[in-house]
């Protein structure tokens, strides 16, 4: 399987903004090894035209989804500066068939390295806040596996986020509640792999594997917590925690 050759395809759907065929519906077989390949390449690719790597994101970190979906583990894939809604106004003409879902984000305040990293270490070494992430698969459509998934950097298109305090709260006990076209959907800290810092453990765990680590500074999406809604234009979305405040998404 040519990596870099499906690395530019996803590259040029994103900038395109037309989807392309799952690699699960074609004739090679796809490995776990050739999806994180593929990723790694085009994370290469951003690299090499100056973009700046501020984080991660996890994706199907609940268990209760993973089940609904068939899903067997979890994902990450990576954030990029150019991705960070920062006036909290997502412009959807960018974007291919996008639905955002809310989650509990992480800032490292300290590097976090190593393969056994505990949660408890997580707590001590940054803070936290709301955040709205915008997953846009770089394919046809939402019919893609794990491995589609995966090879498109977990669908990472787009993230706002509140502002990040410290934990006064065990984070499997932070609230959340997303607002959106008169429909509230909540959760609990405790969809994203029992507890959003177990979240942050097991990504500094995989990072590890990899020869990498989260460094100051970065940004950690550790899950949705409840189902995803679509976007579309003149939605505003706002998701808010009364242990973390509050952000807002506004499509236009």
């Amino acid at each position: 399987m040519k990596h870099r050759a499906i690395a530019l395809e996803l590259d040029k759907a994103e900038e395109t903004h037309i989807g392309v065929r799952p690699l699960s519906t074609r004739s090679e077989v796809l490995t776990e090894e050739d999806a994180w390949s593929i990723a790694a390449r085009r994370d290469r690719l951003r690299e090499e035209r100056g973009e700046t790597h501020c984080g991660y994101k996890l994706g199907w970190t609940s268990e209760v989804m993973r089940s609904a979906l068939g899903i067997a583990q979890p994902n990450f894939g990576s954030l990029w500066e150019y991705m960070r809604v920062a006036d909290g106004e997502l412009d959807l003409g960018r974007l291919i068939h996008p639905k955002a879902e809310p989650e509990f984000a992480f800032l490292a305040d300290q590097a976090l390295e190593g393969g056994q990293v505990t949660a408890t270490e997580v707590l001590s070494a940054g803070r936290w806040a709301v955040a709205l992430e915008v997953v846009d698969p770089r394919w046809e459509s939402y019919e893609f596996d794990w491995l589609d998934n995966t090879a498109d950097g977990s669908s990472a298109a787009a993230y706002v986020v509140g502002e990040f305090r410290e934990a006064r709260t065990a984070p499997e006990r932070f609230q959340l509640t997303m607002h959106a076209a008169g429909e509230a959907r909540s959760g609990l800290g405790d969809a994203a792999m029992g507890s959003p810092a177990e979240a942050v453990a097991w990504l500094v765990s995989q990072l590890h594997r990899r020869g990498a680590a989260l460094e100051p500074g970065m940004v950690v999406l550790t899950g949705g917590i409840t189902a995803p809604v679509d976007l579309v234009k003149g939605l505003t979305l706002r998701a808010e925690s009364p242990q973390l405040g509050e952000c807002v998404l506004r499509c236009v």
